[in-house]
């Protein structure tokens, strides 16, 4: 009996050292994580190879040859770099962005655009191409790329090269680009040029032109399914509290924000179905939005509570109505910020707990609004671009961020101006090719989901 427990002692300490062992060389791995060495990525550029892979990156062997192909086709030098997931932090790419940017600078490579990829989620900047357009080429690349990194990365490369171009609305065209530009996508260039003599290339201009007008439609139509929920759920909120205020005395006439309230109501329901275009989703979010604080209001008062402060919604779910207060998140991967949260949405973060965000259906799958593509741009600035600067801050590091740059909606529109409408293919700005470009380390992010240096034009 005696042996049996000294052998079952002597398995269970082998057992825990064996634990040990694996603990300590896992946090020795992760402790060792690092983006590679700039010089080294640099190495591999100039040897004709557009493309640095880092051991461990998710990236298969053909997506790998399928992602080398549409950057060596760019028209624009456009390069990457794959890691594996955890491989960096969004706190590291400023600083890594200023890097290879710093490498490229001195070997002569003074315009270029640079892709990093960490697992699927990938992060661009440029020296070519102002960042705000950099930003919406991200996130339209990865709405577009289905979960397909090899699509969203021939998404991305096209994009790159129309903007570095001059030609930014194409480049910020709402409908999918690729095939269009690098790698296999020449080939598809030089069919078009011979469709022109028998007027192919005007059916096929605008047969691209359809598809386009498709795909926005289809985007209206689920974002105006979105905001029709919001606006059911703000009558119904407003039925639940109807008999609260009758009891206050001649039918709450005496409180006049439950006018207020009703009013908005009624003109949100107006609003909603006279839209036509992109653009006109944000007047019905800023009425969800003033009605829902005049609502607010209302409880307070009939419950004998202190009235709210007028602050932004919820960031998480709108439909919340007004915040509380502002708490720290970070998306998935993403950077601690703060944003304005509900109650309920303040106390679940603060105690480590997932918040409950507004989902939208995209491709089959649900997804918070703020990572739901650019269609989402003008239903978020309806509900919080009242409220100062606070978008470009709250939203670094989703899609929405992705899309936004540097100022959201940049006073113009949002959505309807940076898409449905378009920039000038003359340029101009920062939507010319130039513009904010040419610091290293300003990136923006989104999820998809040669020759020898001197002689070659690597």
């Amino acid at each position: 009996m005696t042996h049996s427990l000294r052998r079952a002692g002597a398995a269970l300490v082998a057992l825990l050292a064996g634990l040990l062992v694996v603990l300590s060389f896992t946090s020795a791995a992760q402790a060792a994580a690092a983006p590679p060495d700039a010089a080294t990525v640099l190495n591999t550029w100039k040897s004709g190879d557009p493309l640095f892979v880092e051991s461990g990156s998710p990236l298969t062997s053909d997506q790998q040859s399928a992602i080398r192909d549409e950057l060596k086709g760019a028209k624009s030098k456009v390069y990457a770099v794959a890691m594996p997931k955890g491989a960096a932090t969004e706190a590291d790419l400023g600083a890594y962005f200023r890097q290879l940017g710093g490498a490229l600078d001195q070997a002569g490579r003074t315009q270029a655009t640079v892709a990093v990829m960490i697992g699927t989620q990938v992060y661009a900047d440029s020296s070519q191409i102002g960042q705000q357009t950099l930003n919406r080429i991200i996130g339209l690349s990865a709405n577009n790329a289905g979960g397909d990194v090899t699509k969203g990365m021939a998404e991305f490369v096209e994009r790159v090269d129309l903007a570095a171009a001059g030609k930014t609305r194409s480049a910020l065209s709402s409908g999918s680009v690729s095939g269009s530009g690098g790698g296999t996508g020449v080939l598809l260039a030089l069919g078009g040029l011979a469709l022109v003599g028998g007027g192919g290339y005007f059916l096929y201009s605008r047969n691209a032109k359809k598809k386009r007008l498709e795909q926005e439609a289809r985007d209206l139509a689920a974002v105006k399914t979105t905001v029709e929920e919001d606006v059911t759920k703000f009558g119904e909120e407003i039925t639940d509290l109807d008999a609260d205020v009758s009891l206050q005395g001649a039918s709450g006439q005496h409180i006049g924000e439950w006018q207020t309230a009703l009013d908005a109501y009624e003109r949100s329901k107006t609003q909603l179905a006279t839209i036509t275009k992109a653009d006109q989703i944000r007047e019905v979010t800023q009425t969800l939005e003033d009605g829902r604080y005049a609502l607010a209001v209302v409880k307070a008062k009939v419950n004998n509570l202190p009235i709210p402060e007028r602050r932004a919604p919820c960031f998480f779910n709108p439909q919340h109505g007004p915040s509380v207060r502002d708490v720290r998140w970070a998306p998935p991967g993403g950077a601690v910020r703060e944003v304005p949260a509900c109650a309920m949405d303040a106390q679940a973060v603060e105690q480590g707990y997932d918040p409950h965000p507004r989902e939208v259906m995209i491709h089959g799958q649900r997804v918070p609004y703020y990572n739901a593509g650019p269609a989402y741009q003008p239903y978020a600035y309806g509900y919080y671009g009242g409220f100062g600067d606070i978008m470009t801050g709250m939203f670094i590091g989703t899609m929405m961020g992705s899309m936004l740059g540097g100022g959201f909606g940049m006073g113009m529109g949002g959505y309807g101006a940076g898409y449905s409408e378009g920039y000038s293919d003359a340029g101009g700005g920062d939507f010319g090719g130039g513009g904010d470009a040419g610091g290293w380390g300003d990136f923006g992010g989104g999820d998809f989901g040669g020759g020898d240096f001197g002689g070659g034009d690597w």
